[in-house]
């Protein structure tokens, strides 16, 4: 059976049982000589697709996140401010939700029409992201009261006229926009750099390499606020589990050179009780083809991205 061939679970695990001496057609025999090696091969497929797909050659997947400016309707929203004894007060017309960051145990006051709609008790901590959202639009004050004890930060502040579906889901404000990346998509793994690409919303020009973002502990891209548009971003992507429910129809998403050592690494594994000397030449044949595509696959993280042209 060629690489090329190999391209679902079941092409997968023929070809295991072949190097296993238990298959010499083109059908996966399910009988209590094999039941053993079938049972145990979704674990071992796992290790060796953990292992190709974080050092070797990477599973590469996209997405996109569209970087929204929502316009603050308070002026001075990056201010930081610093309160002791005090009480801070901010109003605008038209609001339909809020946003603010805060640190050091403080009350705030949200009155809507000038009607106290909700209290938020703040408790001392680092810096907590407060959203809240309305049924309809109105003047809206937030009262930040410091206590007498300790000093207190407030920044962001943000009153938004648009309305959102629940409190949780109000974007953030700053000048800097945080993504964890694995909260939006489950298999993330890494970045795949200088692979992010932006669309300018006035599309002149409408699709370049991306500049001006920033990677934060391998998992958060940081986005500015004052470039807004659509990013696709291209990302490394752990596999998808393979487990004893999987179909042998189901197609590995896999480059033919990574898919051909799956079954070497699979055999290395279940053959140790039966001959540890063909077991370990299997793997010693899986090392050498494993090293050649890991070899230069992995470069040092950068902590930025840069256009060539320099547009963005």
């Amino acid at each position: 059976m060629s690489a090329r061939a190999l391209k679902t679970w079941g092409d997968i695990k023929l070809a295991t049982l072949q190097k296993l001496f238990s298959s010499s057609g083109t059908q996966i025999t399910a009988d209590s000589s094999t039941a053993e090696y079938i049972n145990a091969m979704p674990q071992t497929c796992m290790e060796a697709l953990q292992m190709l797909a974080t050092v070797g050659k990477f599973i590469v997947k996209e997405f996109e996140i569209y970087n929204e400016r929502f316009e603050n309707l308070l002026s001075n929203g990056f201010t930081q401010y610093r309160l002791y004894d005090e009480t801070l007060s901010l109003k605008a017309n038209n609001v339909g939700s809020f946003y603010f960051d805060a640190l050091g145990g403080l009350t705030v006051e949200v009155y809507f029409d000038g009607v106290l709609e909700r209290t938020i008790p703040l408790s001392l901590g680092q810096y907590e992201g407060i959203s809240g959202t309305f049924a309809d639009h109105g003047e809206v004050e937030l009262r930040f009261i410091a206590p007498d004890d300790h000093p207190v930060c407030v920044k962001n502040i943000c009153m938004y006229h648009e309305r959102f579906p629940s409190d949780d889901v109000v974007p953030p404000y700053g000048e800097f926009l945080y993504y964890y990346l694995p909260d939006i998509v489950e298999d993330f793994y890494q970045l795949k750099e200088d692979d992010i690409y932006y669309v300018n919303p006035a599309n002149e020009p409408s699709y370049i390499a991306a500049n001006n973002l920033y990677q934060e502990a391998n998992n958060t891209l940081v986005l500015r606020r004052d470039q807004p548009g659509t990013y696709r971003i291209y990302y490394k992507a752990y596999p998808q589990q393979i487990d004893l429910t999987t179909p042998d129809d189901y197609e590995l998403p896999l480059d033919p050179e990574v898919a051909v050592l799956l079954p070497l690494y699979m055999a290395s594994q279940l053959y140790k009780d039966d001959d540890n000397a063909i077991s370990t030449v299997y793997r010693n044949e899986f090392e050498v083809a494993f090293e050649r595509l890991s070899n230069g696959a992995n470069t040092p993280r950068k902590e930025s991205f840069e256009s060539v042209t320099g547009w963005v």
